[in-house]
C-alpha cells in the first residue's frame, strides 16, 4: 500500500512522493527533538513557528493537489473549489494518512458560517509528545489553516480546541474567520472545551 505513494531511489538515498516531491521518513525521536529544540531557543514563539510552518506546507501542498486533481478529475479545466468537497478532501487526506500523519473526520456542518471543524486520531505530532498537558498540534492547525484558505480563496485560520497531549483521546481543531478562531482561542484558555466552543459557535 506505501507504495503507492512513495518511491525509493536507494542509489540516491532519496524517498519521492507519487508526484515527486522529495519526502522523509522520521522518527519520533526527531519530532520531540524539534518541538522541544525550538521551544528551548525561542520560548513560546515555537508554537507561532510551526504554525506558520504548516499553513505554508498547506497552501502548497493544495496548490499540487489541485494541479493533480484537474488533470486527474477536472479535465483539465475544473479546479477542486469546483468538485465535491468530501471527494475533494478524503482524496486529499489519505496519502498523508498512510504517511502516518493520523487519521482524520472533517465535519462541515458549520461551513455555511465559514466554520469547519477537523478531528484526528494519532496526530503524529501529539502522540511522540505524549502527555505534556498543553496543545502542541500548531504544525497541523497551520495546515488546516493553509489548506482551507486556499481552497475557500479567503483567509482562514485554525486553532486547535483538544489536543490528545492534554488527556484527550483524539485532537480537534477548528477552522474558520480570524476573528472566530481568535474566539475560540479565548474561550480555550478560560477552559472550554471543544464540545463547549462548538456550541459557542452554534
Amino acid at each position: 500500500m506505501a507504495d503507492d505513494f512513495f518511491r525509493n531511489d536507494p542509489s540516491k538515498g532519496m524517498l519521492y512522493l507519487r508526484d515527486g516531491q522529495r519526502a522523509a521518513k522520521v522518527s519520533e525521536d526527531f519530532i520531540v527533538g524539534m518541538h522541544s529544540g525550538l521551544e528551548e531557543d525561542v520560548g513560546d514563539a515555537a508554537n507561532l513557528i510551526m504554525y506558520k510552518c504548516g499553513r505554508e506546507w498547506g497552501l502548497r501542498d493544495m496548490k499540487r493537489f489541485n494541479d493533480r486533481m484537474r488533470h486527474e478529475f477536472g479535465g483539465g479545466k475544473l479546479d477542486i473549489w469546483q468538485m465535491n468537497p468530501q471527494f475533494v478532501f478524503e482524496t486529499w487526506w489519505w496519502p498523508l494518512t498512510i504517511q502516518g500523519w493520523g487519521a482524520w473526520t472533517l465535519d462541515v456542518s458549520f461551513h455555511q458560517r465559514g466554520i469547519v471543524f477537523a478531528e484526528i486520531r494519532n496526530s503524529a505530532v501529539a502522540y511522540s509528545m505524549q502527555r505534556v498537558g498543553k496543545p502542541v498540534c500548531h504544525l497541523y492547525a497551520g495546515m488546516f489553516a493553509g489548506v482551507m484558505s486556499y481552497f475557500e480563496r479567503t483567509q482562514r485560520e485554525a486553532i486547535e480546541v483538544q489536543c490528545y497531549s492534554m488527556g484527550n483521546d483524539c485532537c480537534k481543531f477548528m477552522i474558520g474567520p480570524e476573528k472566530q478562531v481568535n474566539a475560540a482561542e479565548f474561550w480555550r484558555q478560560e477552559g472550554a472545551t471543544a464540545e463547549e466552543i462548538r456550541n459557542k459557535v452554534g
